[in-house]
Order: structure tokens, then C-alpha cells, then sequence
């Protein structure tokens, strides 16, 4: 298990990362979505062991991971920018993984290379954008971590290549029971492959669960009442948005359905429809609510 204990995290006066705490297990896919600034990169560098924590802990098994050699060894961290020794190729960057890290396996690198494309004797700084982060992820993925961490790593793929490699994220994640992080702004993608997902905003961890208990717990309701109704009549209900477009209400509602149903049935409604809401629409929601970029 990966713990994060009231992690803080400072330069200057800038507070990055605020009393923020998280457990993750293994086989799990964690998604961290964030406004701009929120901290993603800075707890993803804490998490690794790049960056000291100025408070609380981050732990692996108990482990300390800061200036710990064997923690350490089983996190790889996948930055927004990657970065390879200067003309190396995959194959020289892999063999330099090897001196480092046990687990690292020279056949499975052979393997990913093959499936997604990548010459392996070639100077990986004469690659695009996408097709160094595709070096990136399969080199990653080659060391057989414990502990993943994605910071926009499908920034730059196109659909194709962030297709199949989504799938080999999930099938690495469930087969050898590793704890993957994916950290990002593409809401589809996070809905796609995540088991579980956390919204960041100014440092802070400000809403976390289970992706499928997220998406269930925030509905869009149509609805025409049978009578008269005004903003009022829906309070009771504590509705996160209402509109109106002549006798059609659009609501937005956190809760139980069926509790839902119940309350607006009072309003003898002649036309009632629950409608699902996406992810990014919720994040949407939940950055509103705490004032970011509120229309």
C-alpha cells in the first residue's frame, strides 16, 4: 500500500500541497484530476521521493520513500516532460535502468518496443513528442514497478496509441497488482480506466471515491411540473444548479435516485427523466462549488 499522511508542501510562500492524505492499494488505478496549479506534479515528485515533504509522510509498505533506496526501487515516476540521456537510444537508456533497478526486464522492453513501433537503436531525441512519450511509458513499464506515476502521460498520443496503451496500463495494474496514478486534465480518459479518482484544487484533495459511486451520486434531472413552481419549491433538495427554459426545469442534484424521485413526485411532475452526468461535468460541478472560475 502507498500512504499519503498530511503531506504538505511549500516554496516560499507558496503553499503546492496542503495537509493531504491518501492510501492506495495494489491493483488499483487511481485518477488525479486538478484546475490549473492545483499540485498535481508537485505531490506526484513528493510521492516518488523527488521532493522532501516539508510535512507528513509518504510511505510504501511503512517504508519511507524519501532517501530510501528500497522504496525507491519499486516507484517509477513518468514526468509531463520526459527526459533520456543526451543521444541515447532505448536501448542504452534500458541498459542504464538495469545498473539501477533489479526488477528491470530487457525482454519485456523488447516487447513493447515491438508492439507499439519504437526502433530501439535509434537517438531517442530525434523522436516527436508522442513518440517520446511512447519511449517513456514502455521503458517505464519495463522496470516492473510496484508504484506508478503518470503525470500527463497520454499528452501528445494520439488515439490509437492512448487506446492501447490504456490497455496495457490495465492489464499490468491487474496482473501484477500495481498501483498505478494517473494524474491529468482529460476527464474521458480518466472515466475510462480509473478505478477510483480524486479532484485537486489550491494543494488540496478536495473530493475522492470510487469512480463508479461518483458518477452514480450526481444526476441531471428534466423536469416539468404539474404545478405552479418557482426556484424556492426545489430547495429542500439542495439542488447544485437549476435552470429553467420555459416549464422545463433542469436540475442538478446530489443523492440517492430513488430519494430524489421521491421529492420531486410531490411536485406532480408531467415529465420526469434522470439523465447521467460525465465526469468532467462533475469536476465542473465540484470546481464551481469552491469558487473557481464560477459563471
Amino acid at each position: 500500500m502507498l500512504t499519503v499522511n498530511q503531506v504538505e508542501k511549500h516554496f516560499g510562500k507558496k503553499t503546492a500541497v496542503a495537509d493531504l492524505s491518501l492510501k492506495l492499494e495494489e491493483g488499483h488505478i487511481f485518477g488525479m484530476l486538478g484546475t490549473n496549479g492545483a499540485g498535481k506534479s508537485t505531490l506526484l515528485r513528493v510521492m516518488s521521493g523527488i521532493l522532501r515533504a516539508d510535512g507528513g509522510s509518504v510511505t510504501l509498505d511503512g517504508m519511507p520513500v524519501y532517501e530510501n533506496p528500497v522504496a525507491k526501487r519499486g516507484i517509477c515516476y513518468l514526468s509531463d516532460e520526459p527526459t533520456f540521456l543526451p543521444n541515447a537510444s532505448i536501448a542504452e537508456m534500458g541498459r542504464m535502468q538495469a545498473a539501477y533497478y533489479p526488477s528491470f526486464d530487457e525482454k519485456k522492453l523488447k516487447e513493447l518496443c515491438q508492439r507499439f513501433s519504437l526502433p530501439m537503436n535509434e537517438r531517442i531525441s530525434g523522436f516527436s513528442k508522442g513518440t517520446q512519450k511512447r519511449a517513456q511509458v514502455c521503458l517505464g513499464l519495463s522496470l516492473n514497478p510496484r508504484v506508478l506515476l503518470c503525470d500527463e502521460t497520454f499528452d501528445g498520443l494520439d488515439p490509437v496509441m492512448r487506446d492501447s496503451f490504456k490497455r496495457v496500463l490495465s492489464q499490468e495494474t491487474i496482473d501484477r497488482g500495481m498501483i498505478t496514478v494517473l494524474a491529468g486534465h482529460n476527464q474521458q480518459e480518466m472515466e475510462d480506466i480509473c478505478d477510483s479518482v480524486g479532484f485537486l484544487h489550491e494543494g488540496r484533495l478536495v473530493c475522492s471515491g470510487d469512480l463508479d459511486s461518483m458518477l452514480r451520486d450526481v444526476h441531471r434531472v428534466q423536469l416539468i411540473p404539474g404545478q405552479d413552481t418557482s426556484e424556492e419549491t426545489f430547495a429542500a433538495l439542495h439542488p447544485l444548479r437549476v435552470q429553467r427554459q420555459g416549464k422545463l426545469w433542469l436540475l442538478t442534484l446530489r443523492g440517492e435516485q430513488a430519494k430524489l424521485e421521491a421529492g420531486l413526485n410531490a411536485l406532480n411532475p408531467l415529465f420526469m427523466e434522470f439523465l447521467p452526468l460525465s465526469l468532467e461535468e462533475i469536476f465542473i460541478l465540484e470546481m464551481e462549488d469552491r469558487g473557481y472560475a464560477k459563471q
